[in-house]
């Protein structure tokens, strides 16, 4: 784990041919683009690459080195093809040359850079010990397991290493893409970090792109790009009362922030801090779906046709990298094919009314519903009422599609679609067959449920506090827009809704992966109410200090959660815990089963890549998986060890671990276990068992 310089610099360069291979890539098929754009997508494109192309030589030969120099020359071989076929196309030599054009992508270019601060601080080693931040306390372990397994132990397809046996179906190429870099002989932080730091670059550049492609100017994009990147509500004023004690307690309490507050419902996190930071496959997710969602936007309304076959690569390409995205693109894609159809039958105008007027009377209707469903949220019926909503929708565009039929323009305005429908199943149903769909079943995710991670606020006060001021404009700019630009920002509408009735994992909490997609639009509606609102007023510098304004009001919260996750330092891994690790990786088959408890922040399977019996049932439980008889056997076989050998012979257990951990949580029969099996590894606090027959014991 701990790597080697070259180790690190072939890693480096391994990565940088993938992102020139996205490169070439782009200038082939991006030759009307921008230089800036070209580098973006390409930059998307190679991490794609390095993703997928090892995946595709695995299958026959397992994530093992001969499936990387399989994947290299196939992203060479991309290369040279695109180099040759597009000769004389523009480059990316003028990117750079946006930042004159575009001065807020220094804005941009400065918060990427705290980004790739917080990754590096959320995972640091120091004094041979491992620290995390207050973000990555929590979900880091679970995808270091996945990382180190997957490239220890070279199985493919993998199975979970936190409960063996069961396949992996967590969208694991967010964590892939490391474990690649990993097994070249990079270190542990800097395989973890570097895919980050481009993946940063890309939702933040990405969204500035999407956000120019749907505004009317600049300071909209700029503004709508503020309000998402810096998205926090009122809970700010939960902090400004109390004494001094109570705003500190903001840089010194775990995860009292003012977009993280429980305890008064605060639960709209910030999307840098709580969502990319911690979360790898929404942050690899949304690199990927952003700059989809600005080629649609190019495809749609800016007549770029070849845009939506890219957009259906991408599309399928997403869902082992993360299934929420590839699913709010499909309703992106649904709600727009709408839009396109309504244009074409110019229907645009009483469309947009008659969609205001849905939206005011959805709202209520989930207000009141919220109150008289209180504590009784959990039901088929919301489920039952989003599959009445769905086939309405889709008897709606059939009835479009039949007229569009009717006038004789069918062909013309279906085949784009048809042509990104069939691209991206193509690539997606394979997927979901081996992986998602099985899981998803035998885990029961998709469940009725009504109003998010709503508590015991009001409906619409819970709302007003999480999305604040942006939350208000965006409600604005809706009603404010008209016709065709009240019908580009409909898929909010569509995901919103979706998102309130179902929810797609046994986490409630997670439909945020949904909704944030959706409040992406909504800060472009937020954006337009804002620049109509200052463009009321005369003075210039009048409109510069509301505008100040109304950024410092949307982005308190957020400035002070970034602020918290700067200081914030916990020990994820002591240096015994480090130390037992390295020496497990060392001198123990890579697919050994190892026995220890069940806490998050396990060495063996995040630092040593070996199966434990059971993990977390944090991990578990929100992953659908079946671990209950596994977590009671692991206490029997503590308890109980000379009694449980068929046990440990069912669970194929190698080495039993027994340090502070799994005394404080089982009654170990730790003389049972010296009469039983030698000590391999002893520091005085942990000490490793082998499992052996006891013939085989000296």
């Amino acid at each position: 784990m701990e790597g080697s310089l070259p180790g690190a610099l072939l890693a480096l360069a391994y990565f940088g041919v993938f992102q020139l291979c996205g490169l070439c890539l782009a200038r082939l098929a991006l030759p009307r683009e921008s230089a800036g754009v070209r580098l973006l997508l390409g930059s998307v494109w190679g991490s794609l690459c390095l993703q997928w192309f090892p995946v595709l030589f695995a299958f026959p030969l397992g994530f093992a080195p001969a499936a990387h120099l399989g994947a290299l020359a196939l992203a060479l071989l991309c290369a040279g093809a695109a180099l040759w076929k597009g000769r004389g196309r523009p480059g990316v030599r003028q990117a750079l040359s946006a930042f004159d054009r575009r001065k807020f992508l220094w804005v941009v270019l400065g918060v990427w850079g705290f980004f790739c601060f917080l990754v590096w601080h959320s995972f640091r080693w120091q004094d041979g010990a491992v620290y995390s931040s207050q973000a990555t306390y929590g979900d880091m372990s679970m995808h270091l397991s996945f990382l180190t397994s997957l490239a220890n132990q070279g199985d493919f397809p993998p199975d979970y290493s936190l409960l063996p046996g069961t396949r992996l179906s967590y969208p694991f190429l967010s964590d892939s893409i490391s474990a690649s870099l990993y097994q070249l002989g990079a270190p542990l932080w800097f395989a973890y970090q570097l895919p980050m730091w481009a993946a940063g670059a890309q939702v933040l550049f990405g969204l500035y792109a999407f956000f120019s492609a749907m505004t009317e100017s600049r300071a909209q994009a700029a503004l709508a790009w503020v309000f998402f990147a810096f998205n926090g509500g009122f809970g700010f004023f939960y902090f400004l009362g109390g004494g001094v004690e109570n705003f500190t307690r903001i840089f010194t309490a775990f995860y009292e922030t003012p977009t993280n507050l429980v305890g008064e419902d605060i639960r709209w996190v910030n999307v840098l801090v709580d969502m990319m930071l911690p979360q790898r496959a929404t942050l690899f997710g949304w690199a990927v779906l952003f700059p989809a969602l600005y080629l649609l936007c190019r495809a749609v309304y800016q007549g770029q046709r070849r845009c939506f076959f890219l957009v259906g690569l991408m599309a399928g390409a997403l869902p082992m990298i993360h299934t929420h995205s590839f699913l709010a693109l499909g309703l992106v894609c649904g709600v727009w094919l709408a839009a396109w159809l309504l244009g074409r039958l110019s229907w645009e105008v009483p469309a947009a009314r008659a969609g205001k007027l849905l939206l005011a009377v959805g709202l209520g209707a989930l207000a009141l519903c919220k109150e008289l469903f209180r504590d009784r949220e959990d039901s088929p019926l919301f489920l039952a009422a989003a599959g009445v909503v769905l086939g309405l929708f889709l008897l709606w565009l059939g009835l479009l599609v039949g007229e569009v039929s009717r006038r004789r323009q069918a062909r013309e305005a279906l085949l784009p679609w048809g042509v990104l429908l069939g691209v991206s199943l193509a690539l997606a149903l394979p997927q979901l067959c081996v992986w998602t769909f099985q899981q998803a079943g035998e885990g029961g995710f998709l469940q009725g449920h009504l109003g998010w991670a709503i508590g015991a606020e009001s409906y619409l006060f819970f709302y007003l506090q999480n999305l604040g001021l942006a939350g208000l404009l965006a409600l604005g700019g809706l009603f404010l827009s008209r016709g065709g630009a009240f019908l580009r920002l409909a898929p909010a509408l569509a995901i919103w809704l979706l998102a309130e009735l179902v929810v797609f994992q046994p986490n409630v909490y997670d439909n945020n992966k949904l909704l944030y997609p959706a409040y992406a639009f909504l800060c472009c509606a937020a954006a337009r109410c804002a620049c109509r609102g200052l463009g009321l007023l005369r003075s210039r510098r009048a409109r510069a200090g509301a505008a100040a304004g109304v950024v410092a009001v949307a982005s308190f919260s957020a400035v002070l959660t970034m602020g918290r996750e700067a200081v914030a330092r916990y020990e994820l891994f002591s240096t015994g815990a480090v130390e037992l690790a390295q020496w497990v990786e060392a001198n123990t088959d890579p697919g050994s089963v190892i026995l220890t408890d069940t806490r998050h922040n396990n060495e063996i399977a995040a630092l040593a890549g070996r199966n434990v019996v059971c993990g977390s049932p944090s991990y578990l439980y929100y992953h659908g998986l079946p671990y209950d008889r596994a977590q009671r056997d692991v206490g029997q076989m503590y308890a109980a060890p000379q009694e449980s050998q068929a046990l440990l012979a069912q669970y194929q257990v190698r080495y039993i671990l027994v340090s502070d951990f799994e005394r404080g949580s089982y009654p170990i029969n730790q003389a049972a276990l010296d009469a039983l099996y030698p000590r391999v590894y002893d520091d005085g606090s942990r000490v490793l068992y082998q499992v052996t027959e006891q013939e085989d014991i000296p």
